[in-house]
């Protein structure tokens, strides 16, 4: 039998981590003994069977290729080892990010089921970012209302999905008698994403998309990031980021652990509640204290998406920066005194608009020498364009941050 893992695994550390299997014992065309691989053994008896016409020319082929490319394994961003027998068919995609992934690596054909923010696109305040996928499956909401019925019926190879939700007990509960396997990826971590677009692209057998599309990232976006690794810790602007994510909080922040503060981080900027873990309610008057430089508020607007909006509608964003600028407790602050607020939406912080433009955007306020000749909205254009298969238009129209940078 011929192994090929292909250079994805340079990347993955085999140790004694989890086995992610499917629930149960997944069928492989031609296997015999039941070990899910095909021997040379077996191949040989594919073909006789061709020749006595008890299979066809199209099963050989595919006995054939799963002989000489599976299986194959990675390892999850859970640190899980998943272990792929045969290709991979039919995928159930949990989250907007890796249904990006999946157009991406040109694999939505495969695709049987998704979460509602793709499946109901306009409905769930994504514009026409995925309406590709009105004809899907819609199985609900990993985080809130799974439709676990609707997904077990499409029969998925394989389910992609966040990592920490569903819960993995409710996972094991529902998919028990399932031969679906599970994969956990952090695709909105920047410090994984384009491995795991290695990774994906090794498992589906899209490798020379994954390699395309990393090279377009490094050429649009990492050149600037690297360029950012490089800062001393005092080169990094202080930075309160305020988050809202549709409930009216006020102080209420993103520490480390949260994808919030890894864009933050990346992007040039000093977290002043780098000490907090995830997210995380913060006394007023600890926020003045600390004294940020710059401070970044984020909101959640479902029922406002700026990607409709026209490039004038900046009123409720506006009306967001005053009531901050407006603030008693912070009027001391370097960042007030200077007007130095800003606004980001959810459009910053979904699929690709998280790098393309959210992290855009951080970067040409918290490091505008580097990001000086850097443009969000032209980036993220190209990326529409040549990788999600999208006409969207991003640069007339859309209002995702404010100012403008």
């Amino acid at each position: 039998m011929k192994m090929i893992y292909g250079s994805v695994l340079f990347f993955c550390v085999f140790t004694s981590l989890g086995l992610a299997a499917a629930y149960l014992d997944v069928t492989v065309p031609g296997d015999a003994n039941g070990d899910r691989i095909i021997s040379a053994e077996e191949l040989k008896a594919a073909e006789k069977d061709l020749g006595d016409g008890k299979i066809s020319s199209a099963e050989l082929e595919k006995i054939k290729l799963i002989h000489e490319s599976y299986p194959r394994m990675i390892n999850d961003s859970a640190g899980s080892e998943i272990t792929i027998y045969k290709p991979i068919e039919r995928i159930a995609v949990l989250t907007t990010e890796d249904y990006e992934i999946m157009r991406t690596l040109n694999c939505t054909d495969r695709i049987v089921a998704a979460s509602k923010y793709v499946v109901q696109s306009r409905e769930q305040g994504c514009g026409d970012l995925y309406t590709d996928g009105s004809g899907l499956v819609n199985i609900g909401s990993p985080t809130s209302s799974l439709d676990w019925e609707a997904l077990i019926k499409t029969n998925p190879d394989l389910v992609i999905t966040y990592m920490s939700s569903p819960k993995q007990e409710d996972l094991d509960q529902n998919l028990k008698d399932t031969n679906t396997t599970v994969i956990r990826l952090d695709s909105g971590n920047i410090s994984q994403y384009t491995d795991i677009i290695n990774k994906m692209g090794y498992l589906l057998d899209r490798t020379e998309e994954a390699r395309k599309y990393n090279q377009f990232f490094d050429e649009k976006l990492g050149k600037y990031l690297n360029q950012v690794s490089e800062l001393a810790d005092n080169d990094k602007p202080r930075v309160y980021l305020e988050a809202d994510f549709g409930g009216g909080q006020t102080y209420y922040t993103c520490g480390t652990g949260h994808a919030h503060n890894a864009l933050l981080v990346a992007a040039g900027g000093s977290n002043i509640f780098s000490d907090l873990q995830g997210f995380k309610q913060v006394d007023p008057e600890s926020v003045a204290m600390k004294n940020p430089e710059i401070i970044v508020r984020y909101k959640y607007l479902k029922d406002s998406p700026g990607i409709d909006k026209d490039l004038s509608d900046t009123s409720v964003l506006e009306s967001l920066v005053d009531e901050i600028l407006s603030r008693n407790e912070l009027n001391q602050t370097i960042a007030v005194k200077d007007k130095k607020v800003y606004m980001i939406t959810w459009d910053c912080t979904k699929g690709g608009g998280r790098f393309y433009l959210g992290m855009g955007y951080l970067g040409k306020w918290l490091q505008p020498e580097i990001f000086q000749d850097y443009s969000p909205r032209e980036a993220y254009q190209e990326y529409l364009n040549q990788f999600q298969g999208t006409e969207v238009d991003v640069i007339n129209k859309g209002v995702f941050v404010y100012p403008e940078a």
